[in-house]
């Protein structure tokens, strides 16, 4: 079971995943991408886990700002040299300013391993890398839709498991999730950046919860049955969350 909320400390507000687990002992505060994750026992109220988190605010601001620091000085400056993951391999970042230009343009070249730009010579450096992002967000979006027209319904005729339709949104915080009630699937579109393996593994999670909304050992023995390497694979993307993010 998972809930979602913020707090306010300061002048920054942070998001919050509330995490519930039949098998966990202890309240737990961790930080994925700039979301705060707290996992809490089944009998441990949602009002019992954010008094936690208040009695803790002081930790969880530094914790926050440390992160926060480190991961600006990994911000994207979309400058010749820079890579970028697609599909799990280093793509080289191609740039160019261009006279007179009216648009940017962002292209992908896989037999090169490139990801070209170009952009108008009169943008600020501050407009540049504003419409670079959202550009980039918006070639992620077409290519995970693109693969996961392959992927969902391969792995949905594997496993035997129906589905309605997947949507794809820029969640940094989740690879996926379900609503098993509507049998509709949402997918990161920052997927497209992981290898292909953490791909499949990932569909077949979300898929496995229209079997089983939780995460009990039914589920995770399910999701093992196709994905035989899972536990390594969720430990990879636990570890390397932060390559999505940009």
């Amino acid at each position: 079971m998972q809930q979602q909320t913020y707090i306010q400390i300061k002048n920054e507000q942070i998001s919050i995943v509330i995490k519930s687990y039949r098998t966990s002992k202890h309240l737990k505060i961790y930080f994925k991408a700039n979301v705060l994750y707290l996992s809490k026992p089944q009998y441990v109220s949602v009002k019992r886990a954010m008094e936690y988190v208040e009695m803790h605010k002081d930790e969880i601001y530094k914790m926050y700002i440390k992160l926060k620091d480190s991961e600006d000085t990994k911000t994207k400056k979309w400058v010749n040299g820079e890579t970028f993951p697609i599909k799990g391999e280093e793509y080289v970042i191609d740039i160019q300013k261009i006279h007179n230009a009216n648009e940017i343009n962002l292209r992908i070249d896989n037999n090169k391993k490139e990801v070209h730009i170009s952009y108008p010579d009169n943008l600020s450096e501050e407009s540049k890398k504003y419409n670079i992002d959202k550009g980039i967000k918006q070639l992620l979006k077409n290519q995970t839709n693109m693969l996961l027209h392959e992927k969902v319904p391969y792995w949905s005729k594997v496993t035997n498991i129906p589905y309605k339709l997947f949507k794809v949104n820029d969640a940094t915080s989740r690879y996926g999730s379900c609503v098993p009630s509507t049998n509709i699937l949402h997918f990161s579109s920052r997927l497209i950046m992981l290898p292909e393996d953490k791909i499949d593994a990932v569909v077949v999670h979300e898929l496995c919860h229209m079997v089983y909304p939780n995460h009990s050992k039914d589920f995770y023995n399910l999701v093992r049955k196709y994905i035989p390497n899972y536990d390594e694979i969720n430990k990879w993307l636990k570890k390397n969350g932060k390559i999505i993010l940009f």
